[in-house]
């Protein structure tokens, strides 16, 4: 059989390693992927850091809006966004898997496919409240994977890549909290949802602060940090109208609001850190090697 030409160009590797390093390509081809899309050129460090960090963004969004679905919050729009959502995590699996991991961190990959094929299974069809708990569980089960497969992508790079990582679990965080909220208004297991959405308000505070004091800045950095901050007291006001009429609607829109904001810092900051330190500053950027 002949190798794969990826393989071919890694002579360093073993021919175990190599054969590895390709089981994410054939999971995404079931998941739903075409093999010459992930059979594309590698991506920069802080690129893959972004996609990988907002797979966790998006368990939280699926899950969300399918709560919304089950409350009838603007169903029309909740099923927009998670079809858009769905859309998105096929997409960063596919770049993902076109990067030429190593048999480890493909490992990692082929998990975080399996987590959102099965999430994506349970989304399908007419939205039924008795699936929640299921739903809420398999976007739980993604969100780690991604997370494990994050958190690997960092720790290979320079450390000021962690900002990007910072910056994308802002987008997870944001997501996180509308997910537990709609779910506790849906009548799930209130006490670990509550506190759940406690810790994450928490971790967002924290996480906005340590943006705001990093050395990588741009002016639109700048910009996006203030409109942070005015959506995040939006944000909180929402969080905390449970029992108001427009409650689930307002935690609806200022949650992807927050969303667009964060993930437009997650992509300045790749960009800002690509421009500082040049796309080939981090060792190894064809994963392969790695």
């Amino acid at each position: 059989m002949a190798s794969h030409p990826r393989n071919r160009n890694l002579p360093h590797l073993p021919r175990r390693l190599a054969i590895k390093a390709c089981a994410s390509g054939v999971l995404l081809c079931a998941f739903g992927f075409d093999a010459p899309a992930w059979a594309q050129q590698p991506l920069a460090l802080s690129t893959a850091i972004n996609r990988a960090g907002r797979l966790r963004a998006l368990s939280q969004r699926i899950a969300k809006a399918y709560a919304e679905m089950v409350l009838d919050v603007m169903p029309d729009r909740a099923q927009n966004v998670m079809a858009t959502a769905l859309g998105i995590v096929k997409t960063n699996l596919t770049e993902l898997g076109r990067a030429g991991f190593s048999a480890d961190m493909a490992g990692l990959l082929n998990v975080c496919v399996a987590d959102a094929g099965r999430l994506s299974g349970l989304v399908a069809g007419a939205p039924a409240a008795a699936r929640l708990a299921d739903v809420n569980k398999a976007a739980e089960q993604l969100l780690a994977s991604a997370d494990r497969l994050t958190g690997a992508l960092e720790n290979r790079g320079k450390s000021s890549a962690k900002i990007v990582n910072i910056a994308g679990r802002q987008r997870m965080l944001s997501q996180r909290m509308a997910k537990s909220f709609m779910l506790i208004e849906a009548g799930q297991d209130a006490a670990p949802l509550r506190k759940q959405l406690d810790t994450a308000r928490g971790e967002f505070t924290a996480g906005l602060g340590a943006l705001e004091a990093a050395p990588v800045s741009t002016a639109s950095i700048k910009q996006d940090l203030q409109q942070a901050r005015t959506q995040w007291m939006f944000y909180q006001s929402a969080l905390d109208g449970k029992g108001r009429a427009t409650a689930r609607r307002d935690v609806a829109t200022t949650s992807e609001r927050m969303l667009e904001i964060m993930d437009n810092l997650t992509s300045g900051y790749d960009a800002a850190l690509k421009e500082l330190l040049g796309s080939m500053a981090y060792p190894a950027v064809q994963y392969a090697a790695l």
